[in-house]
């Protein structure tokens, strides 16, 4: 039990009590992927892009739970809010959350909530624009991050047109780019409209699948699992392949699936995840979740 396996912060926790092994595993954690790396370079790109009257944009498309805001998060850990020598905050990237239903009004509110900055929520949307840009100017803002752009309540088209230009003006107006975060739903609506879609190329994070690519990210996941013997979850087919069918291909549902056995695997002291630890966790598939809810 010397945890060779490990990396070395995560080998320190071997020694710990149950509960804080456990709490380490359900921590965020950022694991690096080959598809991940590269938009992490087209934002730095969009970070290091001189001002210009056409700034551009990118919309980062994923299935949910696939890792599109996880992605987001780490930029932004590598970009956060600085106080200058004269005493003013610098937001390079700005994140924020999009409201359940595309509407240029209740965006500004939400960026403004974030902000901290006090109007009146009745306001016409026009005057939550002058104060949106007023309060973004002054921080000096790159990158517009907008999360969870969903369409899916989003009404008529003439509605989400609306929404995605005023997101089109904002960037215009402030001489920054734009993200939009969202499922292939969010494309389509960007492609309906040709003068945004022309500026929003689209960035993918794919559906993982049994290849090299997969094999890797669960032998990165494996050194920062503190269980005291060696899965070998990358080298074992068959183990490998539960844990892809069981998490249907998103990150996000293999790390939940991945916490659920260790956890197991640990209360147990088994300290390695089997197969039978995998069928036993707790752990259910998304599908089966949907399933259950259905019929409800």
């Amino acid at each position: 039990m010397n945890g060779d396996h490990l990396s070395p912060k995560t080998r320190e926790l071997l020694g710990k009590p149950i509960d804080e092994r456990i709490a380490h595993i359900q921590k965020d954690s950022w694991i690096p992927y080959s598809h991940a790396n590269q938009v992490l370079r087209q934002l730095e790109d969009l970070l290091k892009h001189p001002k210009c009257d056409r700034m551009p944009n990118l919309a980062i498309s994923a299935q949910t739970n696939n890792g599109k805001t996880r992605l987001m998060k780490h930029f932004l850990s590598l970009h956060q809010a600085a106080e200058t020598s004269g005493g003013t905050i610098t937001v390079p990237v700005f994140y924020v959350q999009c409201p359940s239903i595309p509407e240029e009004s209740r965006l500004y509110s939400a960026i403004l909530l974030k902000l901290c900055k006090k109007f009146r929520p009745t306001a016409p949307a026009q005057e939550k624009l002058v104060l949106v840009q007023d309060a973004l100017s002054k921080i000096e803002i790159r990158i517009l991050a907008l999360d969870e752009v969903n369409f899916t309540e989003g009404g008529t088209a003439g509605k989400q047109k609306r929404f995605l230009n005023a997101i089109r003006y904002l960037a215009n107006e402030l001489r920054i780019s734009v993200v939009c975060l969202g499922t292939e739903e969010m494309m389509r609506v960007i492609r309906s409209v040709p003068a945004v879609e022309n500026r929003f190329p689209p960035a993918v994070l794919p559906q993982w699948h049994s290849d090299d690519e997969f094999r890797k990210l669960l032998a990165s996941f494996e050194k920062i699992i503190p269980l005291k013997y060696p899965s070998d979850l990358q080298e074992r087919s068959t183990l490998t392949a539960k844990l892809l069918t069981r998490s249907e291909g998103t990150i996000g549902e293999l790390k939940a699936l991945l916490a659920a056995a260790a956890t197991d695997a640990i209360c147990s002291g088994t300290e390695r995840i089997t197969e039978e630890v995998i069928d036993g966790c707790n752990y259910v598939p998304p599908s089966t979740r949907k399933q259950r809810l259905a019929r409800c």
